[in-house]
């Protein structure tokens, strides 16, 4: 996000503006000069630190959780990516507000504690953004917009396990979300965590569930490429039931033969 934002979005989120002042911020989030991901990101932080105490964290705390920081950064990168690759959720957020938000995060779970070993500090740091990452791609998925469903798919890509929550959401996208471009999306996501049962099931309980053909050439993909054989029974009954167009029924022929 833009920088000169930051302060505005805060202001909003406070209530600090005026009605001409709000009407801005809405007007730049109607024309997308302020991503509603960002948004809605600073929102969801806003007020997650609504609900814990806001004490001064000393200079002493600061200054570990920053050490900590740069050598966890140092010397297990892989691990802090989690972290990094929530940029798309927490653009807004600059690395000394992150440090600070965390700070107040931890006041409520363990305030008077003394500063750990780094990995389990950084430990903490990463749940807590997993978990902000999948409340803000469940609600995104139920949302009213077909823009920030896709999104909320697309980030869910890059989780680095298949979340039951998430999965769960994902599955249930779907199944019923009305935009085609959404499912399919959401086919390739769920794709990633192809090892996992609940997810193997669920696209194929999804196949006779889908009205779409571009939906269903996408699902007999995934299939062949998971090697979801219990799937063939699922495009044998839509051959047998539907009246399919022609490219889709050769399709989910050379699916069952390849399975």
């Amino acid at each position: 996000m833009n920088e000169k934002y930051e302060e505005l979005i805060a202001e909003y989120l406070n209530g600090e503006l005026d009605e001409q002042e709000k009407a801005r911020v809405e007007a730049l989030i109607a024309g997308g000069e302020i991503d509603m991901i960002d948004f809605k990101a600073m929102e969801q932080l806003h007020n997650e630190l609504e609900m814990v105490s806001t004490p001064e964290p000393s200079a002493e705390m600061s200054d570990r959780f920053y050490a900590m920081l740069e050598e966890e950064k140092a010397s297990a990168k892989p691990m802090f990516n989690i972290s990094e690759k929530l940029n798309e959720l927490f653009a807004a957020l600059t690395m000394p507000r992150l440090a600070y938000a965390f700070v107040l995060l931890i006041v409520g779970g363990f305030i008077g504690a003394q500063v750990g070993s780094n990995d389990s500090q950084i430990n903490e740091l990463t749940n807590q953004m997993q978990d902000m990452r999948e409340m803000m791609i469940v609600s995104m998925l139920e949302g009213a917009s077909t823009t920030d469903r896709l999104r909320a798919v697309n980030i869910s890509a890059e989780l680095p396990i298949a979340d039951e929550k998430a999965v769960r959401a994902l599955l249930f996208t779907l199944n019923n979300d009305e935009s085609v471009n959404v499912r399919v999306q959401t086919i390739e996501t769920l794709k990633k965590w192809g090892e996992d049962e609940t997810v193997r099931e669920g696209l194929v309980s999804a196949i006779g569930a889908q009205n779409s053909d571009v939906v269903i050439i996408a699902l007999a993909d995934a299939m062949v490429e998971l090697g979801l054989q219990n799937s063939k029974s699922e495009f044998e009954n839509l051959i047998q039931e539907r009246n399919l167009n022609i490219n889709v029924k050769e399709k989910l022929e050379s699916a069952i033969a390849s399975l």
